[in-house]
Formats: C-alpha cells, structure tokens, sequence
C-alpha cells in the first residue's frame, strides 16, 4: 500500500483540520493512507462464537474470582 508521509508545521494545516491545543504551532506528521471502500464490513454474529470456548462454568467463575483478588491486591 502506498502512502505519504510528511513533517509540516501545524499551523499549515489549520484551515483544513482542527487542531488540539496541544499540537498548535508545533512541527507534526502528516500521514496519508487510501481509504480501502471495496472492503466489506462484516457484521459481528455472536452466535457464531457460541461454545468456541469449551469451559466449565464452575472453572470460569473461580478464573474471575481470582481475577477480582488480583484487582484487590493493586
């Protein structure tokens, strides 16, 4: 894929993108990429995933049991 890359001073770009403060009057990189339109989205189906994880219930809730008692422990 072919893009460009460039360091410009913000304040060249201000009338086309609206800056935070932060990167105001400060040397930045632009970086421009092909929007890929011919990709087709897909759409997320739970149900496709149903049963990928072979886990009891039991042993599930003692892994975020655990998980929790780490939390704690921060």
């Amino acid at each position: 894929m072919e893009f460009v890359r460039k360091i410009i001073n913000s304040d060249d770009i201000e009338s086309i993108v609206k800056l935070p403060t932060e990167l105001k009057n400060k040397r930045v990189e632009i970086l421009i990429l092909p929007v890929e339109e011919n990709k087709k989205q897909q759409e997320f189906d739970p149900q496709q995933y149903r049963g990928i994880l072979n886990i009891d219930s039991d042993e599930l809730e003692k892994e975020l049991s655990d998980m929790r008692d780490e939390w704690d422990r921060l």
